[in-house]
């Protein structure tokens, strides 16, 4: 038994890769502590379908900043099939990653956690045992953000930076399991979700060729004239770094840098003509990404066609930005 335990963990270790970036945080001091509106720290942890993410904001001076990020490409939709059903291994590097950022942000004093899911479990007919783990885990229950809420919350987390732009502006999320689009309309800002991702186009080849059919689903009205996109997510960030040739990622390089749909066309071709290991070869390019980059780049060229757009900007704030804009 015991044997087969550690066969079970090495497992599950397999596609668990992190990346952090430590923007100064520390554990505050009592007198911070003390200070509360001026100085309190919030954590949001979000499980997507192929990433887990931890962020940590503090106010200072009315205004929201974040201290300390960390990913760990964790696959939790990996094997899920027609099935739907979350897998034990990769429901367990979950666990295990949760479990660790839980402790990281109690670590740094953020005094409110907020623990997130999105596409994979929203989908899983197991839903009800992922939350149940995962809230133990944590400490503090999960929520499974509904597609609206999260393209909602992508945008808020996106936009914020491009205001200046003078420009409407429309905010693509491209995720393992679905893509969300939030565009300006009349009375607002309006969000679509549909179940196209680049782990699911990985793990069913037969919806590849449907891909731009079936993200017609986010256009259910006309963009503003002169829309500008912004992109977020693993895939475009990571897309962006492989056009920089970045040896080790640099969210402050890649954020607000622009990509033209002639590039787009470039990578896209690139990428599906390569195996996987001459992927993880590319500057730039996270080897447990390398699988699933082509898919989450037609993705985007096919999103860029739809909407007739030249070329978008690459954002390294999203989701998880947006989660904590909404926590203070």
């Amino acid at each position: 038994m015991r044997q087969s335990e550690n066969t079970e963990q090495r497992k599950a270790s397999v596609h668990c890769m992190e990346r952090e970036e430590n923007y100064s945080a520390h554990p505050a001091d009592e007198t911070e502590k003390k200070q509360g509106g001026i100085f309190m720290r919030k954590a949001v942890i979000d499980m997507g379908t192929n990433s887990t993410r931890l962020a940590i904001g503090e106010m200072m001076d009315g205004k929201m900043q974040i201290v300390y990020t960390q990913v760990a490409e964790t696959r939790l939709g990996e094997g899920m099939g027609n099935e739907r059903v979350i897998q034990p291994v990769p429901l367990e590097r979950n666990v295990e990653t949760v479990k660790r950022f839980a402790q990281t942000a109690q670590l740094l004093n953020a005094y409110d956690l907020r623990v997130t899911a999105t596409s994979a479990v929203r989908d899983a007919v197991n839903q009800d045992e992922v939350k149940q783990v995962i809230s133990k885990a944590a400490g503090v229950q999960m929520e499974i953000l509904p597609g609206a809420v999260e393209a909602q919350l992508s945008y808020l987390g996106a936009s914020g930076d491009f205001r200046h732009l003078n420009r409407p502006l429309a905010v693509l999320d491209i995720g393992g399991g679905s893509t969300e689009l939030v565009y300006p309309v009349e009375d607002g800002v309006h969000g679509a979700s549909v179940n196209v991702g680049a782990v699911r186009l990985l793990e069913h080849p037969e919806l590849r060729s449907e891909t731009a059919q079936m993200l017609a689903g986010l256009k259910e009205a006309s963009l503003p004239e002169n829309c500008a996109l912004i992109a977020v997510g693993g895939t475009n960030t990571c897309l962006m770094a492989m056009e920089l040739g970045l040896e080790k990622y640099d969210g402050k390089r890649i954020h607000g840098q622009i990509m033209t749909k002639e590039r787009v066309d470039y990578w896209c071709d690139k990428l599906m003509n390569m195996t996987q290991q001459e992927r993880e070869q590319i500057p730039g390019m996270k080897a447990k990404r390398a699988d699933i980059m082509p898919y989450g780049v037609l993705i985007l060229q096919k999103t860029m066609e739809m909407l007739e757009v030249p070329e978008v900007i690459i954002s390294d704030k999203g989701l998880v930005y947006g989660l904590l804009l909404s926590a203070f």
